[in-house]
């Protein structure tokens, strides 16, 4: 079992690696988009952006949760975490509800949800495109919210809830207005589109980046319990061994004739 554990270890060992590089870089990509998408903002008429679907969403549509769930087992209680996050909104079945995670519609199914749509498989395949072209699909909604609900952990830290509003928007300052190219509608609804596309990036590899390194560290525990074990058959197969020597030497000591 130690053994196993330990391969188990090495290889989740490299996929969190790789998991923490890709985190690092849609964090730059996600804080590149947001800058961008500010000096669009900025350059568009204030009553424009005020009637954006995704800054002032209708009131009466449901809510749009976006939960990350695990692809996999041995990841420690990163569902469990990823659950508490999505209870806490109090979720209805007249939400939208749609699942990250080849265990999502499951763990959905166990709080009693249905999943509209749930996509899995790509923590490791990091199909990027498939997983934007999901996205979208969950943008074209209409939705009054819409929350990332998801675990997130480092090694040798203790996992915790996240819930994230990603929308209505909300933008302030805008500044002088100048000619653009194209429909400013169509603009304004591609650019927020790419941005909200783009914290749901974040969500999917920070969520990705939490379940190999909690996966990591439950196969630390599981090595050091398998450790654990064999030292404890070791002592009790010397004590079962020491308690026979002494019962072999009892029985010859007592059989011997002391008459000279």
């Amino acid at each position: 079992m130690g053994r196993i554990a330990k391969a188990l270890q090495t290889i989740n060992s490299y996929y969190m690696a790789a998991a923490k590089k890709d985190f690092e870089r849609v964090l730059a990509y996600e804080s590149a988009v947001r800058e961008t998408v500010a000096e669009i903002v900025g350059l568009l008429p204030r009553e424009l952006i005020q009637g954006s679907r995704f800054v002032r969403p209708l009131a009466s549509a449901p809510k749009v949760i976006l939960a990350f769930f695990s692809d996999g087992g041995l990841c420690g209680n990163y569902n469990d975490v990823a659950a508490e996050a999505l209870l806490s909104l109090k979720p209805t079945h007249e939400d939208l509800i749609f699942g990250v995670g080849a265990t999502a519609s499951e763990n959905l199914a166990g709080l009693g949800l249905n999943a509209r749509d749930a996509i899995g498989g790509l923590y490791q395949a990091k199909n990027t495109p498939l997983l934007v072209d999901f996205f979208l699909g969950v943008l074209e909604l209409d939705f009054s919210e819409a929350w990332v609900v998801y675990a997130t952990a480092t090694p040798g830290t203790k996992a915790r809830p996240v819930a994230e509003k990603i929308a209505p928007l909300t933008f302030e300052g805008v500044r002088e207005e100048i000619e653009l190219i194209g429909d400013p509608e169509a603009v304004l609804d591609q650019a927020l589109g790419a941005y909200l596309t783009a914290e749901m990036l974040k969500a999917f590899y920070a969520a990705a980046f939490a379940e190999f390194s909690m996966r990591w560290m439950a196969m630390v525990r599981a090595e050091d319990k398998s450790k654990e074990l064999v030292r404890e058959v070791s002592l009790q197969i010397s004590k079962t061994r020491q308690e026979r020597i002494t019962r072999e030497l009892q029985d010859v000591v007592g059989g011997m004739d002391y008459e000279w």
